[in-house]
């Protein structure tokens, strides 16, 4: 049993992500604001898949050295 933080971290990244993708997009798109909305889709998507990127790596480890 580990004690640690990854669970949380997880779970951080990926409803940051989303809620990143969902609210901060749709806003800057109907301010007209190209270059925010830009990046709050790279933020977004960075966000979310370090989550799950992370997730399956914590799996890996999990079943193959532990």
């Amino acid at each position: 049993m580990e004690i640690g933080y990854t669970n949380y971290m997880v779970t951080l990244l990926v409803v940051t992500g989303i809620l990143i993708l969902y609210f901060d997009v749709k806003a800057y798109d109907r301010e007209k604001k190209k270059k925010e909305r830009k990046t709050a889709i790279i933020i977004g998507r960075i966000n979310l898949y370090s989550g799950i990127s992370l997730l399956i790596l914590n799996w890996m480890i999990d079943q193959w050295f532990w």
